[in-house]
Formats: structure tokens, C-alpha cells, sequence
């Protein structure tokens, strides 16, 4: 009896601690992504949705590469009414005087991840964003763009990709499920479940992720489509560019998507030494990119850039506190930003940084001095991927893995822009990207200004084509039939700020922008 007793102890001691490491481990997982930072009252800015009417504006052009001074466009329940040089006023709609202002459609950031909190949704509206691809979905995604759908919150229109996917063990498959929201798949049989799975909690397309193997690759790719979800992502190690071109696969989502498949080939790390291995690498990956570029424009597949992210990695690396004070830190998350050091993931605070040298002060300055060329190359081959597929009329989207250190959610768009145009795209060319390009691509009327567009619009001080960094002067945006003033943008942006404050376990003063 007492060996029965002891048994019936132990269980529940077991139990029980099992009960308890699994809550604690729960709630450090909610709070990492942002689920328990203080959520902003954002009901305070669904203002009522009227008539608009902009007057004496410079319009950007249908085909994006060049302003129509002195039009006026009115808005009706969320869509262009109309564009013309004289439009009467008519008697029920709010006014706004556009002279010496430039009217451009709203901003499409084509790669971020949400995570768990909807602050964020402020953010992007407050920098212009007025549509996002989601590209790590998950159902509370989901729920937000129902509820932005029925005016309910605010925020920017959403597609929302599905959970990232890749191939796993049983047990390993779990586990990046439950921390990570992986979804794994090896066969056919497993792709057809994850399909179904998809279409019905209503997913629009598929994330292929690096780690999904041959079979699953290949099993997705043709069930996918036929269930009319998107093939996006990333290009899995065991594919290749020819495997991928045969593919159903519609976008990648990065740049650097393109250029690792040369990198795997040309031994990796290992095969940048030192600064003439790096040129000599940049010159096949100059070659490769030239012969894959019409090939994917003979497909019709889009790139996304996340250019400027692939740029920071050098920094994140050897200067991450110079990083930290240029980016705008005070709206990251700071469940995310702080992280959990023994936790593998996306911190972006120096001790947390998923970018970070591990065991730095081990490694001699040679060591260093080989890591800092390599990821410099790393960026380099990127920008060249971009110049070559560019010149050959592939269309790129900006995006920018915004919630990835250091990519701050609406600011990074812009980041993105300047990284674009510093690589050699043209004013024009870069606004194509974040407008009328993945507007076409997202089979939606938006990205341009025509009667019938959604009304997604952001009003600028200065002119865009001009220089591309006039993308921050920022007057005014309207999304979904709501008309917002700079001030109003601004208190958007300030009860993150105060939110985050609430939230925050470190001080992170000596990052803030002087």
C-alpha cells in the first residue's frame, strides 16, 4: 500500500511539475513575440469614414514615373471617385488642401512578421504602409485582418501567408511547432493534410522555408496551386535554382534566396578566405545572376528584396550598438528586442542578438577580420543579384522581414527604399516596388491612382521621384476610408512608444535617437 501511495505521490509531483514548466514555458514564448506587452486602446482611432475630397494635389501617374500637378481626387467609401483638374465640392465631403503636395498610393511592404502583437498594425500606418504581406501567418493574423476587414480596428490590409514550412522529425516537428509555428512536412501524404488545413482556416498562400525537403517541395508545389494558394518563399537547400525553376513556386522571398544556391556551390564560409576569394566569388555570382534573370522573367516571378536587412549584418555583428541607436528601437516589441538569451531566436538587444558573434573574444583578429569580408560580400552579392535582375525587367518587391533584427515594423519600409536606390534602382523604379508592382501581384486595385483604386493613399511634403527619401515626409494617409492627419499619425506612434514603456524590463536609453 505505501509503495502504491508513494507511486500516486510521485505522478502527481511529476504532473504537476510538468503542469508548471509548461505554463512558464508558454507564457515566456507569448511574451518573446509580443503577446503580453501592453496593447494600445486603438479603438480611439477608428475615426469615421467620410467623403474626401484633395484639392489642387500633384498626382503620381498611373505607370508611376511622373506627377500631374494641380489635380483634385475625391474619395467615396473607400475608392476613387474620381481625378480631375476641377471637381466641385461636394456638400457632405471633408477637404483638404493639397497644394504643394505630392499624392502617391499607400505603401506595400511585401515581407514582414507580426508575431503576436498588434501594436504594430499603428506602426505601419503611421510610416504610409497601407498593405502588408504577412510571410510567418498565424490565426491571430488572421483574426486582425477579419476584424480591419469590418472596421472594427484599425490597420493595413493583409495577406497572409501560411506558417513556415519545413521538414522535421515527430518529436523535433512538435517542438518548432509549438515555439516557432513551424508546420512540417516530408511526403505527399503529410503536404495534402497541411493543404487542407490551409485552405480552410484561409490562408493565401504557402511559406516554403530553407529546411523543407525534396519531396515535400515537390508534393506542395503541385497541390498548392490547385487549391488556389500561392507557392512563396524561401528556395530549400536540397532544390536549386533548376528545381525551383521547374517549380510552381511564384515569388522568393529574398534576395539572397537567389544568390545562396551560388554560395552553397562555391563552398560556402569556407570558400571566402579572404578579399580575393570574395571578388572572385562576386564575379560568378555576377555571371550566374545575368543567365538566371531572364528566366525568371520569362516565369513572371517576382523577387522581394529585404535588402537593407542583408546590409545590416556586418554591423550586427561588429557594431550592433551603433545599429540600435540609428533604428527606431523605442517601437520594437520589447518582449521581442529583449528576448530571452537562452532561448535561440530573434533578439535584437546585444546579448540577445540572433546576428551576434558568439564567443567573440575568443576568435584572434584575423578570424574577425575574415567574418567581417564575408558577410560584406554576403551583402555585396546581394546588391549585385538585384542590379542583374533588375536590368532584365524582373519584378521586384520591397520588403523588408520587418520584427527581424534590426527592422523595425513601417520604418524599415523606408530603410528599404533608400538600401534600393543606393544599389542603383532608379527613383521611379523603387516606388514601383513598394506600389504598383505588388499591387498587380496581389490581384488587387491597389498600388496605383486611377477612378475605381482603392482609396490607399499617402500625401507627401516633398516629391518621391525627386529622391527617394521623401517617402518619410508624410503628411496625411488614408486607409479604408479613414482620413488621418500628421498629428493624429503621431499619437499613433506615441502610444506605442508608451506602451512599450509599460512593458519594458531594460533600459535601453543609451539607444534612443538623440
Amino acid at each position: 500500500m505505501k509503495r502504491k501511495k508513494i507511486g500516486k505521490y510521485i505522478l502527481l509531483l511529476l504532473t504537476l511539475g510538468f503542469v508548471f514548466l509548461w505554463y512558464f514555458s508558454e507564457r515566456k514564448i507569448q511574451m518573446i513575440y509580443g503577446d503580453l506587452t501592453e496593447k494600445v486602446a486603438a479603438d480611439k482611432f477608428l475615426l469615421d469614414a467620410h467623403p474626401v475630397l484633395i484639392k489642387n494635389i500633384s498626382v503620381l501617374s498611373e505607370d508611376g514615373k511622373r506627377f500631374i500637378p494641380h489635380q483634385s481626387v475625391l474619395i467615396k467609401e473607400g475608392t476613387i471617385a474620381s481625378i480631375d483638374s476641377i471637381i466641385d465640392n461636394p456638400p457632405d465631403a471633408k477637404i483638404i488642401d493639397g497644394t504643394d503636395k505630392f499624392l502617391i498610393p499607400g505603401l506595400i511592404d511585401s515581407h514582414v512578421h507580426l508575431l503576436k502583437s498588434p501594436n504594430d498594425l499603428l506602426l505601419y500606418i503611421a510610416n504610409g504602409v497601407t498593405e502588408i504581406r504577412e510571410m510567418m501567418g498565424d490565426e491571430v493574423h488572421l483574426q486582425w485582418r477579419q476584424e480591419i476587414g469590418q472596421g472594427k480596428r484599425i490597420g493595413p490590409d493583409m495577406y497572409i501567408a501560411s506558417p513556415r514550412i519545413a521538414s522535421f522529425g515527430r518529436v523535433k516537428g512538435w517542438f518548432m511547432n509549438w515555439t516557432q509555428g513551424f508546420e512540417s512536412v516530408s511526403n505527399e501524404e503529410e503536404a495534402k493534410r497541411l493543404i487542407e488545413k490551409t485552405v480552410e482556416k484561409g490562408y493565401d498562400g504557402i511559406k516554403i522555408y530553407t529546411l523543407l525537403n525534396t519531396d515535400g517541395y515537390t508534393s506542395l508545389n503541385e497541390l498548392a496551386p490547385k487549391n488556389g494558394l500561392d507557392v512563396i518563399g524561401h528556395i530549400p537547400y536540397g532544390v536549386g535554382h533548376e528545381g525551383f525553376l521547374m517549380s510552381n513556386q511564384e515569388e522568393v522571398a529574398h534576395l539572397e534566396e537567389l544568390m545562396k544556391p551560388i554560395l552553397w556551390d562555391n563552398g560556402g564560409f569556407d570558400g571566402i578566405k579572404n578579399q580575393t576569394d570574395a571578388d572572385d566569388f562576386l564575379g560568378i555570382v555576377d555571371k550566374k545572376t545575368k543567365e538566371l534573370a531572364p528566366r525568371l522573367a520569362e516565369k513572371d516571378i517576382v523577387v522581394t528584396t529585404t535588402l537593407w536587412l542583408m546590409e545590416s549584418f556586418v554591423q550586427q555583428k561588429f557594431n550592433i550598438d551603433q545599429i540600435l541607436s540609428e533604428v527606431e528601437l523605442v517601437y520594437v516589441n520589447p518582449g521581442l528586442s529583449e528576448w530571452d538569451e537562452n532561448i535561440p531566436g530573434l533578439g535584437w538587444l546585444p546579448t540577445v542578438n540572433r546576428y551576434r558573434i558568439l564567443d567573440a573574444e575568443t576568435l584572434t583578429p584575423s578570424e574577425l577580420e575574415r567574418i567581417k569580408i564575408f558577410w560584406a560580400t554576403y551583402a555585396e552579392a546581394c546588391r549585385i543579384t538585384l542590379r542583374n535582375l533588375n536590368d532584365e525587367g524582373v519584378k521586384i518587391l520591397a520588403g523588408t522581414d520587418a520584427n527581424v533584427p534590426c527592422a523595425v515594423p513601417g520604418f524599415s519600409l523606408h530603410d528599404e527604399l533608400a538600401s534600393l536606390r543606393e544599389a542603383g534602382m532608379s527613383p521611379t523604379e523603387v516606388l514601383q516596388s513598394v506600389t504598383r508592382l505588388p499591387g498587380e501581384w496581389l490581384g488587387k486595385n491597389t498600388g496605383i491612382l486611377k477612378e475605381g483604386a482603392k482609396a490607399n493613399l499617402v500625401i507627401l511634403e516633398e516629391n518621391p521621384l525627386m529622391d527617394i527619401a521623401n517617402t518619410r515626409s508624410i503628411n496625411s494617409v488614408m486607409v479604408n476610408g479613414r482620413f488621418y492627419e500628421k498629428s493624429v499619425l503621431n499619437d499613433m506612434l506615441n502610444a506605442v512608444k508608451n506602451s512599450n514603456e509599460a512593458s519594458r524590463t531594460v533600459d535601453i536609453a543609451q539607444y534612443t535617437k538623440k
